[in-house]
């Protein structure tokens, strides 16, 4: 088995005002802030702000059911980083992201050990890696468990609609 690691072609890290892309040949292009007009650093603040809320909607499933994503589950995600713009924070804390916050992976653990707090469960996920993680869903009891939240989850007009669409075909 060979294992390779790949090298980004291009790497983007900030300090304070100013973006560093690095490109794996070792060339580097800078770029602060205050190197730009006020137009300039308006309109990439705007294009910034806009690519971060439209990013919030890129969610294929509703974290809570499994069920593919609405507009208003999309909605309400962006709805969200509005609301943390707001009071002034770019990114969510530790602890506030879909993995051990009501996902399959923390619902399952919830009803295997109901002895546990959901706090409990929540602290437990949150010091797992997503391999490990990936791991406990492997675990027979908890991948059955998983399987009946998602089985709970199928919206049964919506698949036998699609399977009837497939019959359809020729």
């Amino acid at each position: 088995m060979t294992t390779t690691t790949r090298t980004p072609a291009i790497e983007a890290t900030t300090l304070g005002n100013a973006l560093t892309l690095t490109f794996s040949t070792g060339a580097l292009i800078q770029v602060a802030a205050h190197d730009l007009s006020a137009a300039i650093r308006e309109q990439a603040m705007m294009h910034g702000l806009k690519q971060k809320l439209v990013d919030a909607a890129a969610i294929s499933r509703n974290p809570d059911t499994g069920r593919s994503a609405t507009v208003d589950d999309k909605y309400n995600a962006v709805k969200e980083v509005y609301y943390r713009l707001l009071a002034g924070q770019w990114n969510k804390g530790r602890g506030e992201g879909t993995t051990g916050m009501g996902g399959l992976l923390y619902r399952a653990l919830c009803l295997h050990y109901p002895a546990k707090t959901p706090g409990a469960i929540r602290a437990f996920l949150d010091k797992k890696t997503p391999k490990e993680q990936a791991a406990l869903r492997g675990v027979p009891a908890i991948a059955a468990i998983i399987d009946t939240l998602r089985a709970e989850n199928v919206d049964s007009d919506e698949t036998d609609s699609m399977l009837e669409e497939l019959s359809d075909i020729e």
